[in-house]
């Protein structure tokens, strides 16, 4: 494998900085591969770029020239006779590195490699790959990637991809950065079923040459970015990513991580994707520890806890009040008055674990409250039972959530809801999370969340999770006492 002449790239090359300051905010784009046939790689990109609202220069290259989409195309790239902020790369892999070498000459700020057949292709690849290095040996502009499916920034209107999944996301705090382009996209739709804006996505792919921890360092200065989300199959830059991280944290922000590979046949799979070599695990988790990064053992855990902690709340402390209207998935109290755990700090509720202090029981004015709203055959007792007169009293859940979250021995308040409530129902809960800064968990158990009801839940990005066990993870993440969630 050839390697990389760092000091003589370094003379010439752009800073991290300045290439991502193009790449996320680009007046021209040129995209190389752009087709008139639907299915190919470099018409979806165009398309997808031209439609999701796109204000900068889009320029088609295309060895016939003419017009596509509407554009008229260049040659090549030397035709542009200009400074191209982002040059996309959607070709067949010889091509792509043709389009590359010519990148050396021009005035590029940053290349988006979405072409594949490089390392990740085995014995394949190889020759590619060398001559992938070689060529960024003395190559002025950064890459992102090659092997990856693209860079989404909402706000801005910018998709870089060749993927609509990415289509129709809303802007907000968490930043996605993800060697896997389909798990990003999944990630970042899961987010977006429960409200949660993305500000910015970058496939990273290969990491050739930008790595994990240089879209780390960059994005989390962002003042946009309350969260970063991370897949990673191989810490590339291990020292650089844990500083990163760990000046996030300091300043008060999140990253919450995935790393791929952690069993052997994981590490295989990796091995088979980006060409990567997934590393210790157990140093990886120590690293993790170590710098405040929040590990989610997979994507689903990780989507959990960037769910609750895009909100913004943080808890002065772990105690937990709990609602819920049925008694079927409140927990057991001890005699003492405080919720029954067993030695892993599990209550009665499967996939619930206590989070630090277990509260010992709602203050009385607290109680008082609850009473009004509580029947005789319920419970004001943490966790408080409210029972199914919210079927006739629909604002009920949402005075008593207001109760408990005023609670000064409460920290995080929770609501179990079993069924599908009506306009008024969701309205209570959203003037509840209103009318506190303390973090407030929805677990709504019964279907259909998703239905035009519960926008008011949405626009405010109130943490809505379908068990009790998904809220597990978002509670974990807020309680910041372990280094995983699950």
């Amino acid at each position: 494998m050839v390697e990389l002449d760092t000091n003589r790239m370094a003379e010439r090359r752009r800073s991290v900085a300045q290439a991502l300051d193009g790449l996320f905010d680009p007046g021209t784009i040129a995209v190389v591969g752009a087709s008139r046939t639907r299915g190919k790689l470099g018409q979806a990109v165009l398309a997808l770029l031209k439609s999701n609202g796109y204000r900068g220069r889009i320029i088609p290259v295309n060895p016939s020239g003419g017009e596509i989409e509407g554009l008229e195309a260049v040659r090549s790239l030397e035709e542009i006779g200009g400074p191209i902020d982002v040059v996309v790369l959607a070709t067949p892999v010889g091509v792509a590195l043709d389009a590359l070498e010519s990148c050396t000459r021009l005035d590029v700020k940053v290349v988006v490699g979405v072409t594949s057949g490089f390392s990740e292709a085995g014995e394949d690849g190889q020759e590619n790959e060398l001559r992938l290095r070689r060529i960024m040996q003395n190559a002025p502009f950064r890459l992102v990637g090659p092997n990856c499916e693209g860079v989404v920034r909402p706000a801005s209107d910018l998709q870089l991809t060749f993927s609509p999944m990415f289509n129709d996301l809303r802007p907000g705090p968490v930043a996605i950065i993800s060697q896997s382009g389909a798990l990003a996209g999944l990630m970042a739709l899961r987010l977006g079923e429960r409200g949660v804006g993305i500000n910015a996505i970058v496939s990273s792919g290969n990491e050739t040459d930008l790595t994990a921890a240089d879209l780390l360092d960059y994005l989390g200065t962002d003042p946009q970015t309350r969260v970063v989300l991370c897949y990673v199959e191989e810490l590339r830059d291990g020292r650089r990513f844990a500083e990163a991280a760990q000046r996030l944290t300091k300043a008060g922000k999140h990253v919450v991580a995935v790393k791929g590979g952690r069993s052997r046949a994981g590490s295989r799979a990796v091995q088979s994707h980006t060409g990567a070599m997934a590393g210790d695990d157990r140093v990886i988790s120590a690293v993790f520890r170590e710098t405040g990064v929040i590990r989610a053992r997979e994507s689903v855990a990780a989507v959990d806890a960037v769910t609750a902690l895009a909100a913004g709340r943080r808890p002065a402390g772990n105690r937990v009040g709990i609602i819920s209207v049925t008694g079927g998935l409140g927990v057991e109290m001890t005699d003492r008055g405080r919720i029954k755990i067993d030695d892993h700090f599990k209550p009665s509720v499967d996939g619930v674990y206590a989070i630090g202090d277990a509260v010992p029981g709602l203050a009385e004015a607290t109680q008082t409250a609850l009473s009004r709203y509580v029947p005789f055959y319920g419970s004001v007792s943490n966790p408080v039972d409210l029972t199914g007169v919210v079927l006739a009293n629909p604002t009920y859940v949402g005075r008593c959530l207001e109760a408990i979250a005023a609670d000064p021995g409460v920290d995080i308040a929770i609501a179990i809801i079993t069924f599908v409530p009506d306009q008024q129902f969701i309205e209570g809960m959203a003037e509840a999370y209103d009318s506190t800064d303390k973090p407030i968990l929805i677990v709504w158990t019964g279907a259909a969340r998703s239905n035009a009801s519960g926008e008011a839940l949405r626009e405010r990005a109130v943490p809505v999770y379908d068990s009790p066990a998904r809220a597990a993870s978002g509670l974990a993440a807020l309680a910041a006492t372990t280094g995983e969630v699950s």
